[in-house]
């Protein structure tokens, strides 16, 4: 295993944490700003088209396939490990078993009591090609598995990457996707870890209300929430992926997606979280001009609105994200910007008010 170390201090307006264990004070229980976001240490390479998750038993980040470049060959078959209280990446051990690991979506979902990231679905740099295979990774154990019985049915075809995904109720939902240099599609698929093997998938009565790929996906609360996604121009003499604003929510038990409030900036290739208050952050991404963006737009489902968040420092697309559920604290790594391949890694670290003591998770210190 490689490590690579660094050493970061997170500044925010008048309050200066210094990284050591728990939590720490502030007179008057007042947060100016409230979370900030900062640099953290960097990936060790450039890296594209990764899938980020958040693994709640170890506190870890990972980051699960992608590339550090956009030429054949350039894919990274090993799972990379980002530690937020050391500020530290490990490579390890764990690898997939082939390159087809770009633009694959995924998520944390429990196996009868054991916790795993799943991941299905991808391609290999430079490919026109996709996989059907759906991987388990074990952090614990540091074992990557191919669920060989449960290949995903969207990419049947030999030639569809997944679109947005995100986990329900311990199933994950995987919607639209892009049928490479064709077109995208609107199917909605279910995979449900409590089945038994070979039966797992199940495909939805109910499609996108429009072909999208590249969707801006996360749950909250009853139901999930596609904020735009990218579409597929063919009109011109080549074509196009374009970012676009169309908003949905899906109801699972239902089996019915809706139309709500459109976000009020087009985007695709990104990441949406869900914030412990049950607000979900879509996070900068798309390919259109002005973006890619470093805006992060707030949804509240409760009342259908939108505002704005705070921006991170490096606008980007297709980079690996996540968010940790306890704490609202977000990762963003790698990715595009309008110049070319990134390592960038960025954090942002959430601030609570409790009894009038404000918590910065994950550091101890003056402030």
């Amino acid at each position: 295993m490689r490590e690579f170390r660094t050493s970061f201090l997170v500044l925010m307006t008048t309050v200066a944490v210094f990284a050591s264990g728990a939590a720490s004070a502030a007179p008057n229980g007042t947060c100016s700003p409230p979370g900030a976001w900062a640099a953290a240490a960097d990936f060790p390479d450039a890296l594209v088209r990764s899938w980020g998750a958040f693994f709640p038993p170890t506190g870890k980040f990972y980051v699960l396939g992608g590339r550090d470049s956009d030429d054949a060959g350039s894919d990274l078959q090993q799972v990379s490990e980002y530690d937020p209280a050391l500020g530290t990446w490990t490579t390890k051990d764990g690898t997939f078993a082939d390159g087809q690991v770009n633009n694959m979506v995924g998520g944390v979902l429990d196996f009868g009591g054991t916790s795993y990231i799943v991941v299905l679905g991808g391609s290999a740099a430079g490919a026109t090609t996709t996989t059907d295979e759906v991987r388990q990774y074990d952090p614990v154990a540091d074992v990557v598995t191919t669920l060989a019985d449960d290949p995903w049915p969207g990419a049947a075809d030999g030639i569809t990457l997944p679109g947005g995904a995100a986990v329900h109720d311990n199933k994950l939902y995987v919607f639209g996707g892009f049928q490479v240099n064709v077109g995208m599609v609107d199917t909605i698929y279910t995979f449900d870890p409590s089945a038994a093997a070979g039966s797992r998938w199940t495909q939805s009565a109910a499609t996108l209300p429009v072909t999208r790929g590249y969707i801006p996906t996360a749950a909250s609360g009853d139901f999930i929430y596609l904020l735009g996604g990218s579409d597929f121009d063919t009109s011109g003499s080549t074509p196009v992926v374009l970012d676009t604003s169309d908003s949905f929510v899906y109801d699972p038990i239902g089996d019915a997606i809706t139309t709500i409030t459109q976000i009020p900036r087009a985007t695709g290739e990104t990441r949406a979280v869900t914030q412990p208050d049950g607000t979900i952050w879509v996070l900068g991404g798309g390919r259109t001009d002005p973006n890619p963006s470093n805006e992060v737009d707030v949804y509240t489902p409760d009342t259908d609105s939108w505002t704005t968040g705070p921006a991170f420092p490096t606008p980007r697309r297709n980079f690996a994200a996540d968010v940790d559920p306890a704490t609202g604290n977000v990762w963003a790594t790698g990715g595009y910007d309008t110049g070319g391949l990134l390592s960038v890694n960025e954090q942002f670290t959430a601030c609570a008010v409790v009894d009038d003591t404000i918590f910065v998770d994950g550091f101890d210190g003056p402030v």
